[in-house]
């Protein structure tokens, strides 16, 4: 990849866009996800950056690249119904941008812009930015905030020698001393050891770097969790998915098998689920799909695993933290006790979206799988679990089977 002269393409990888003979000729360097592009934005800097994207945030991307790249030039190409939105950007962020679709010409003029060097700026547009190691160690804490915001405690705790803490903003003690001030939806503060003297000029403009990039790196790690949990979670009832399920359920049993702990499945159904889909609508039905599932996180424990596989089919991993402290004792609350726990609560629990029948008129029935007797995958133990509540509605419903139980 050169050094010189390259531009970072953030698009979204249309080929019919007119950049592509520019990427075959080497001219620019396209990465299609606008995350991965600023991440490579903060490894190194770059003679010249072309953002594009149909996106709704545009403008918010524009600012993060200007943020990780100072003192290049950077433009923009624009879909038309965003140029109002993005011309004020120019002077203060931009160095230019164009309406989609960008012409030969002007990809020519951007080229020759980018190889006389970076425009000068409105005054107030250069930065201070923290050193491209930093940025690294903080583009690769943006999985979630807790450990963004560990890694900023740790590098500042580190750079000036004392303690800091992260607090609200709006409930920080008169006198704190305040290092970080990070805006949002919820505001938060960092605090530092009011014991410690005065800050070095180069301690506040390596803070005056932090306060400059954290609010993008926040508001990319807040999106990349909130798309974390859709992918993971069913949207009806907040359970997790049957696909997370199979490789949450697949990587505890890889666990179990090798440090030798318990490992049960549950399989659940409601009981004449279709009658009351038929008699109340669907909206009861999903009503009752989302009590339930509240009910089963709350009967099992923080670590057992609650999915919704289907319709209204549910799965629960039960699973020991730690193995019994002798072979034959047996765990305070075993995955028969819990479930049958469950069972029972459902029965008592006042559906409000059934009326009149609301309390007492629910049941569930369940298969119980146990690892590795009956399964040594999530299929298995799923097969197994299913055979066992088969027998369950066999046998009057309302019952939790286990497998191989008369």
């Amino acid at each position: 990849m050169k050094q010189e002269g390259d531009m970072l393409l953030v698009a979204d990888t249309a080929p019919r866009d007119g950049l592509g003979r520019y990427v075959r000729e080497g001219r620019l360097i396209r990465i299609g996800d606008p995350y991965e592009a600023l991440m490579e934005m903060g490894r190194r800097r770059w003679e010249g950056v072309l953002v594009t994207a149909p996106r709704a945030d545009f403008s918010g991307l524009c600012r993060a690249s200007r943020r990780l790249q100072p003192d290049s030039s950077l433009y923009a190409i624009c879909p038309a119904p965003l140029e109002p939105e993005v011309r004020p950007l120019v002077g203060q962020v931009l160095s230019d941008y164009f309406v989609h679709p960008i012409t030969r010409d002007d990809l020519e003029k951007i080229f020759a812009a980018v190889r006389e060097g970076a425009p000068s700026l409105a005054e107030g547009a250069k930065v201070a930015h923290p050193a491209p190691e930093v940025l690294a160690q903080l583009l690769d804490a943006t999985r979630n905030v807790p450990e963004l915001e560990s890694t900023v405690t740790h590098l500042i705790s580190r750079r000036i020698g004392a303690d800091v803490t992260w607090a609200d903003a709006d409930k920080i003690s008169p006198g704190s001393r305040v290092l970080l001030l990070i805006p949002g939806e919820n505001p938060r503060a960092l605090l530092g050891n009011e014991s410690r003297g005065e800050l070095t000029d180069d301690e506040r403009e390596f803070l005056a770097g932090l306060q400059k990039v954290l609010p993008s790196l926040i508001s990319i790690t807040e999106r990349t969790e909130t798309l974390h949990r859709l992918a993971i979670t069913d949207s009806l009832t907040g359970a997790y998915n049957r696909r997370y399920f199979y490789h949450l359920t697949d990587q505890v049993l890889r666990r179990a098998d090798r440090k030798n702990f318990r490992v049960t499945l549950l399989l659940y159904d409601i009981d004449n689920f279709k009658h009351y889909n038929d008699t109340y609508g669907y909206s009861a039905g999903d009503d009752i799909l989302r009590d339930t599932a509240k009910l089963m996180k709350r009967a099992t424990r923080k670590h057992d695993i609650v999915a919704r596989i289907g319709g209204d089919e549910f799965a629960v991993l039960f699973w020991d933290k730690q193995q019994p402290r002798h072979p034959d004792s047996n765990p305070p609350e075993s995955p028969v006790i819990l479930a049958d726990r469950f069972r029972q609560a459902v029965n008592k629990l006042n559906f409000h979206s059934l009326g009149s029948e609301a309390t007492g008129v629910l049941t569930i029935s369940g298969g119980l799988a146990s690892f590795p007797v009956d399964g040594r995958t999530c299929r298995e133990l799923l097969r197994s679990a299913g055979e066992a509540l088969r027998q369950a509605k066999g046998s009057g419903k309302n019952a939790i089977r286990l497998v191989g139980s008369d």
